[in-house]
């Protein structure tokens, strides 16, 4: 366990040297800035961990089985939850949290056989405990309390290979669960949670028709009517729905959240028009929800979207399609979807080909025009899977398609291989910045300009598709 007292103390040194008010961190150079962040971020993390510890033991000794000579009943609170709330100004979500990862840790500290507890000093009550977590979760706890996890790391991977098949293999869950740990430091919180899931699926891929009826399951629409004649609802979709709904919701309101600007002459008319309409953007979509909601039962929704309509795409590749079995994807979502699924796209969409050769490229359609096509942009958003700057999150529905050789300057080429999804701040980051994106035969790079990195060391750049990942691996 971490020696939490010399860490917290080395950690106030430094705070220290920081200054004493926003003024003294006002005169940071942009490094110490960063640094600062950092510091006080991993301290976070650390006190975190040693909260987790404590609410544990505080649920360890408020158990069921204790009565009302628990503590938290002692205290006057019904559960532990109750308690650490009163103690700590927790809100609710975040004191469930604590005891969910506290009891976690606690399971997989205590030993196989039965042993006596700490129990408070006026508790004459004694109850023994064993530990009930599965040796995956018990090398999350491991690495929690090794602090090669955060808690809020520990918690993606928790929640990422959870909800599997019972007849999936513990050695193969605790083998994931270690390549998580150990990746865990080069990854975001959501970056491993979206790894931990597609390796859950990897795992047992029987189970994705199973988790995917489950949410579904849980979808619901309720609505009710104000006492000041507000009529008022909430929705919960599952995947497949939500982004429909989300990207019907996106194209409308696209002009004014930075969309596509390569457009045509009626689809910037109509962007303009978007941008000087006096609504706030919550109106303006709850207008247009109504709207769809009329057109629906109306007419053509085509007239609302213009010419590019909301869509669904279910990514697969020719293989599954061949065999019986497999998997495959919702275009923008990790989350992988049932080969019923994806039969029944296919029965009543039908199929785009887009044909990769064996280094995942596209075949490119030449320089016929300055704009990509629609069905480039399609090729475009199943091989990179959103924007390919960074650990950018943005889908492809948010992205431009960027001209790696620009289409003036260089004579660039608008084929899909010389073009790469980019939303449109690190579009325009590209052009105005002097970053530069280079491709070397099927990798793209990234080249900061020397301002940011005086050698110019070139960064790859990895595809966010799902399918594509699959695929390479």
């Amino acid at each position: 366990m971490t020696n939490f007292a010399q860490f917290f103390a080395s950690t106030a040194a430094a705070v220290v040297q920081l200054g004493t008010d926003a003024a003294a961190i006002a005169r940071l150079d942009d490094d110490d800035l960063l640094a600062a962040q950092a510091l006080l971020m991993a301290h976070r993390e650390q006190s975190d961990t040693f909260i987790a510890w404590i609410v544990g033991e505080i649920t360890k000794r408020s158990q069921r089985d204790t009565g009302y000579a628990g503590l938290a009943q002692r205290k006057g609170f019904g559960s532990p939850e109750a308690l650490i709330q009163s103690v700590s100004q927790a809100t609710r979500a975040e004191a469930a949290r604590y005891v969910q990862l506290g009891t976690l840790m606690s399971d997989a500290a205590a030993p196989a056989s039965a042993s006596p507890t700490p129990t408070d000093p006026h508790d004459q009550a004694s109850h023994t405990t064993t530990s009930q977590a599965p040796p995956w979760q018990v090398a999350i706890a491991g690495a929690l309390s090794d602090t090669a996890l955060s808690l809020n790391t520990a918690e993606a991977i928790r929640r990422g290979l959870g909800d599997v098949s019972p007849d999936v293999s513990e050695i193969a869950l605790v083998a994931a669960c270690e390549q998580l740990i150990a990746e865990a430091s080069t990854l975001t919180v959501d970056q491993l949670l979206r790894r931990a899931r597609v390796m859950r699926d990897a795992l047992d891929e029987h189970g994705i028709a199973h988790r995917e009826q489950e949410r579904r399951d849980g979808r619901y629409l309720k609505r009710w009517i104000r006492p000041d004649g507000m009529y008022q609802g909430t929705f919960l979709l599952d995947p497949e729905n939500g982004r429909e709904v989300f990207s019907a919701l996106d194209n409308i309101i696209a002009p004014r959240r930075g969309g596509p600007r390569f457009i045509d002459k009626a689809g910037r008319a109509r962007a303009e028009v978007l941008i000087a309409d006096p609504r706030t953007d919550a109106q303006l979509l709850a207008d247009a929800f109504v709207e769809m909601i009329r057109l629906a039962v109306l007419a053509d929704p085509g007239t609302l979207f213009g010419s590019r309509l909301p869509a669904v795409r279910v990514v697969v590749t020719e293989q599954t399609l061949c065999h019986a079995g497999g998997h495959g994807f919702i275009e923008g979502d990790d989350q992988s979807v049932s080969r019923e699924t994806i039969d029944r796209h296919v029965c009543n969409a039908g199929m785009i080909g887009i044909k990769f050769d064996d280094t995942g490229q596209c075949v490119n359609v030449g320089r016929a025009h300055r704009l990509f096509t629609e069905r480039q942009r399609i090729a475009l958003g199943v091989r990179d899977g959103g924007c390919m700057f960074g650990d950018c999150s943005r889908p492809p529905s948010y992205c431009e398609a960027h001209h790696i050789d620009q289409w003036h300057r260089d004579h660039g080429s608008t084929n899909v291989a010389d073009g790469i999804l980019l939303c449109r701040h690190h579009h325009m980051l590209a052009h105005n910045n002097n970053w530069q994106i280079m491709r070397k035969h099927s990798r793209y790079w990234l080249k900061p300009p020397r301002s940011e990195d005086p050698n110019q060391t070139l960064r790859p750049l990895s595809s966010k598709s799902p399918i594509m990942r699959e695929s390479q691996r």
